[in-house]
């Protein structure tokens, strides 16, 4: 065990990795996590619709990867055939792999795109949102 302060770190916007040497020779390497809200991995199946002007768009394929309360990431599915983009407004419907497999529909703006992976903020954040909270902690 270590004790290390990482109040410098915590301001950084890069990936932070610490690395300590046990006394038994072994390297261990931490990723410092700074994250406002819990993130939980998943591997939702559901449905988007792209949002633009009075266009109804139709609905696409994706598998939602990982979700907080504020946003989720998701993988388009091969059969998807719009061309997204940053800013773009988006309209999400999923179901939770919950008990009651509970349905979830939330608006979402794109705010990053890693690869194949984009990343939502959901337009607003609804605390009292119940089956979501629920399933966030369970």
């Amino acid at each position: 065990m270590r004790k290390i302060k990482v109040s410098e770190e915590l301001g950084s916007k890069y990936l932070v990795q610490l690395q300590h040497k046990c006394s038994c020779g072994y390297l261990v390497i931490v990723l410092l996590e700074r994250r406002k809200r819990h993130r939980k991995i998943t591997n939702l199946k559901g449905a988007y619709r792209c949002l633009v002007s009075e266009e109804k768009e139709a609905k696409e394929s994706m598998t939602i990867q990982d979700i907080t309360r504020a946003g989720l990431s998701f993988m388009l599915d091969e059969s998807a055939s719009q061309k997204l983009n940053m800013g773009d407004n988006l309209l999400f419907e999923f179901h939770l792999d919950d008990k009651s497999r509970s349905l979830i529909k939330k608006e979402g703006l794109i705010s990053n795109m890693r690869g194949p992976y984009i990343g939502v903020e959901f337009s607003s954040v609804d605390l009292y949102d119940r089956a979501l909270g629920q399933y966030m902690f369970s």
